[in-house]
């Protein structure tokens, strides 16, 4: 028997990458808007979450359960891993296009 399985990255490219910090999951984001979670040991992808109408620019873990994107739509958004959705929107009061995300060791402080 032999069984063909068909994985779907982003529509248009991979703009940003990260690990979680225990290893086992790494996040992508793309040039589509969306934000794809994959499983380091089998190499699948079993999330995808479309919150973003822009490319998303950064992506950044807080710890193993929440996930930050930063877009070229002018929001840094918070994903729960655990109900693969967007909990928090944080936007600038004028617009502009976030290019880079980082985030405190304790995941107080969120600079974009």
């Amino acid at each position: 028997e032999s069984y063909i399985i068909k994985q779907r990255g982003h529509s248009y490219g991979m703009r940003c990458m990260a690990y979680s910090s225990d290893g086992v999951v790494v996040a992508t984001g793309g040039e589509d808007g969306s934000l794809k979670l994959w499983n380091t040991s089998s190499g699948f992808c079993y999330c995808t979450l479309k919150s973003h109408t822009a490319p998303i620019s950064a992506v950044v873990f807080t710890n193993s359960s929440v996930v930050l994107t930063s877009s070229l739509d002018g929001t840094v958004r918070a994903h729960d891993l655990h109900r693969y959705r967007n909990f928090r929107t944080y936007t600038a009061p004028s617009p502009c296009q976030f290019t880079s995300l980082a985030v405190d060791p304790s995941g107080e402080v969120v600079v974009a």
